[in-house]
């Protein structure tokens, strides 16, 4: 395994300001402070990995004049400054000009890049290879660019992997299928009840928390993230082998949530499909296969008379109100201080899930957990066309599950030539 690690933030506690002037080669790096300031487990983590075969390289944004005598008397480890993160061109060259770097890049699924931003994550897409958000620190302060301190940014870029300190880093490279988010798992043939957590609101007498599991790619990624899937679900012809891998992917993650003795759970349910739907009923087939010890139950229901769609709708506070007027909770059965969990299909702008979860609160429910088995990334590509020179974007066969990238005409919302290129599938 070839590990790319962040500096700043990852291997040493420096994502202050007040370490700018050092960053920036402005002033002379002080080692004997930065060595204050390693993470706990940094340096054995890096020996224990080496002692595995693994080889590591850090990849900075930092001035040469820090980079390079940190990596060289602290980490003893190869290194790359003035990355230009999440451009990829130097990291690319710098790959190029080692040949074993270079000839070991034609796997790119032996790669992982470990960093504590959404910038180390976007690189790690644009190289499509695996990526650990590095979440070692708690935030004193905001910073705009590297989007520290910005909990939801960072996990909309999408990183494979979550981890707190770099015992759980080096579970996750020992046994990367398995610690992929649950649904994602599923399609690697792996169990897995792990969830990214998108956000707890905690209130007096009790919480709502919303969970995902697996991302929907827009651009570029490492090959395990499931749009293709996602795209699916709409197909009238999907098999039933695939929506008992959808249902398998919940019954995982439910399995360690109610393993969680501090709390029972009263009902499971899911958000109704609308008559229009088309594939009928396709989110109660999936829910049908779910299996749960928690009591099953339809509690909520749209509108028959619903017009438009929640996707049509141009912002956030529009498909609130589309939700709140045509979908309703039902009033026959009292959910007083009752925990209910809510199955949904995806998690985009959050409307479903906000709007669901204040009709069960104003209703007594206690605490609520909503879980989705997608939710959309930011898009991220970094190819151009080499017909016109515009910007490609990478799209989906919504029948094949195949991607390609696109160079959009005019009339397909583009400025581009039209031409496309095929991806090779990895899956």
């Amino acid at each position: 395994m070839i590990i790319f690690l962040d500096l700043d933030g990852t291997l040493i506690h420096t994502a202050h300001s007040y370490f700018k002037e050092m960053k920036d080669g402005i002033i002379d790096t002080d080692l004997d402070l930065i060595k204050r300031y390693i993470f706990p487990g940094a340096i054995k983590f890096i020996k224990e990995e080496q002692a595995r075969g693994n080889t590591l390289y850090i990849i900075s944004d930092s001035h040469p004049r820090y980079v390079n005598v940190i990596a060289e008397q602290i980490f003893n480890l190869p290194y790359l400054s003035l990355a230009d993160k999440p451009n990829d061109i130097k990291t690319l060259n710098f790959i190029d000009s080692i040949p074993e770097l270079k000839n070991a890049f034609q796997n790119k699924d032996d790669f992982i890049l470990i960093g504590d931003s959404w910038l180390d994550i976007a690189l790690g897409r644009l190289l499509n290879i695996k990526t650990v958000l590095a979440q070692f620190y708690d935030t004193t302060e905001i910073d705009v660019r590297d989007g520290i301190g910005d909990e939801r940014k960072q996990i909309k870029q999408g990183p494979t992997y979550y981890a707190s300190n770099f015992k759980e880093v080096a579970n996750i490279i020992s046994n990367p299928l398995e610690n992929l988010p649950a649904l994602e798992a599923v399609f690697q043939g792996k169990a897995s009840s792990k969830s990214i957590k998108f956000n707890l609101q905690k209130y007096a007498n009790g919480f709502t928390a919303f969970r995902c599991l697996a991302r929907q790619d827009d651009g570029e990624c490492d090959k395990y993230a499931r749009a293709d899937k996602y795209l699916k679900i709409d197909d009238p012809e999907r098999s039933l082998d695939f929506l008992e891998k959808l249902a398998l992917s919940v019954s995982n993650f439910l399995k360690s949530v109610e393993s969680q003795s501090e709390y029972r759970w009263d009902y499971l349910s899911y958000v109704s499909d609308k008559i229009t739907t088309s594939p009928p009923n396709k989110m109660k087939e999936i829910f049908d296969l779910v299996e749960s010890s928690v009591p099953k139950i339809k509690l909520f229901e749209w509108d028959q008379n619903v017009i438009g769609k929640l996707r049509n709708q141009p912002n956030y506070k529009a498909r609130r109100e589309f939700i709140a007027r045509y979908l309703s909770t039902f009033d026959t059965i009292d959910l007083k201080d009752k925990n209910i969990i809510v199955i949904d299909d995806q998690f985009t702008s959050s409307a479903t899930a906000y709007e669901i979860s204040t009709q069960l609160r104003n209703k007594g429910a206690k605490n609520i957990l909503f879980v989705a088995l997608f939710y959309l990334i930011l898009p991220l590509s970094n190819k151009t066309c080499p017909s016109c020179g515009m910007k490609m974007h990478i799209k989906i066969n919504r029948r094949k599950g195949n991607k390609f990238y696109s160079c959009p005409l005019p009339k397909y919302g583009g400025n581009g030539c039209g031409r496309t290129i095929n991806i090779p599938n990895e899956q």
